[in-house]
């Protein structure tokens, strides 16, 4: 996946709120793009794989996660490997409606819970 096709066909499909930011999320060909503001009229984007959500979904449907459980209990290193792939992967979740963040925590991780409804 290359830079000059990474934005061929970016559709908007929501946004998640973080502890300090907004994230915006698109969906395109390469998968989720997700857009971080780091400066006015500056933005980080990383990318999420597009099986991501459905991996989430399926494995953890109705329960409360951590970025921490999706490393330990993910088996995904291929999609999971670093925190804010992790990290990315559940604000993806958000935005697509599949999740909520929580207002509580456990200890200083966020939580999320996962939609119960199948997708």
């Amino acid at each position: 996946m290359g830079v000059k096709t990474l934005f061929n066909g970016a559709r908007f499909v929501g946004q998640a709120e973080g502890d300090r930011r907004k994230y915006y999320v698109f969906e395109a060909a390469a998968g989720y793009l997700v857009a971080a503001p780091q400066a006015p009229h500056s933005y980080s984007v990383t990318v999420t794989k597009r099986e991501a959500p459905e991996v989430i979904s399926n494995k953890f449907r109705g329960r409360q996660i951590t970025v921490s459980t999706l490393k330990t209990k993910g088996h995904r290193p291929d999609l999971f490997a670093r925190y804010f792939d992790r990290l990315n992967a559940l604000y993806v979740m958000v935005a697509l409606g599949k999740a909520r963040k929580l207002k509580k925590r456990l200890g200083k991780a966020m939580l999320f819970k996962i939609s119960s409804a199948k997708s």
